[in-house]
Order: structure tokens, then C-alpha cells, then sequence
């Protein structure tokens, strides 16, 4: 999806892909502090949309990263207990110790982002399922009057 037109949608998006609260990053959008106004935004199916992309690309850069330092975590575990020393198979040791410290963080970090995913996923359905209502509703409506 691309940046979205509306700058100020485009900033509550990024912001609220960080982490920021609602409200904050309704605010930090240059917008006005109002009474559900930031949660409405967020509701939006573009917005919305956008912020999962966001959160995806967040969680895609993060993995990347954290998979090169278990790769040079584990290229130094190889260097120190080619040195054939003492301390060298102790560091090469701890080395790998930490290594795999970081592949099960990054497992559960994984699987957290996967649940999120579906939450999000699941949101958007019940936003556009209660648009769908509302447009028959409107419909019903206007055929009566």
C-alpha cells in the first residue's frame, strides 16, 4: 500500500506502527484532542491498513537484524575456539550461549507478531462487516422513505 494522500493519516499511521497511544499519536499528527476521534481514525480501512503494513515492515527489518547478529555471534564462536586456547573455548562457549539466547527470543518475537497479525486481520473484518450493516441499513432505510 502506498503512503497514504492525507499527510496527517500518513503521520497517526507511522506513529501509531511505533507503538505510540492512540491519543498521543493522534496529537502527534497535528490534530485537535478529541473525544474518540484518534480511535475512529484508526478504524479507518486505509489507515488501518497502512498501520499493519507498517507493522510488518517493522517486523520484517527487526528479523533481518537480529538473524546478522546471530550470524556474527556465531562466527565469532567459531573464530575464538579456533584458537585452541583455554579462554577461546570458554568465549566461543558463551558465544553460543548467547546465540542461542537470541534464536529463542527472536522464535517467540516471531509468534507474538503472528498473533498480532491475526488480531489486526480480525479487526478489519468486523470493521468492514459493520460498514457492510450500516450501508444495508442506510439502504433499507432510503427504500422505506
Amino acid at each position: 500500500m502506498p503512503i497514504l494522500q492525507n499527510h496527517r493519516h500518513e503521520a497517526f499511521a507511522q506513529a501509531r506502527a511505533r507503538g505510540a497511544r492512540l491519543d498521543d499519536a493522534y496529537e502527534d499528527a497535528g490534530f485537535a484532542p478529541g473525544r474518540g476521534h484518534a480511535c475512529r481514525l484508526a478504524h479507518t480501512p486505509e489507515v488501518a491498513e497502512r498501520i499493519a503494513e507498517l507493522r510488518a515492515d517493522q517486523a520484517r527489518l527487526a528479523d533481518a537484524g537480529a538473524q546478522a547478529v546471530i550470524i556474527s555471534l556465531l562466527r565469532i564462536a567459531k573464530a575464538s575456539e579456533d584458537l585452541g586456547t583455554p579462554a577461546g573455548v570458554k568465549e566461543a562457549r558463551l558465544t553460543l550461549l548467547e546465540a542461542r539466547r537470541m534464536t529463542g527470543e527472536l522464535a517467540s518475537w516471531r509468534a507474538r507478531e503472528r498473533v498480532m497479525e491475526h488480531y489486526y486481520e480480525e479487526e478489519l473484518t468486523q470493521l468492514y462487516q459493520q460498514e457492510a450493516d450500516e450501508e444495508e441499513i442506510e439502504d433499507g432505510r432510503s427504500a422505506n422513505a
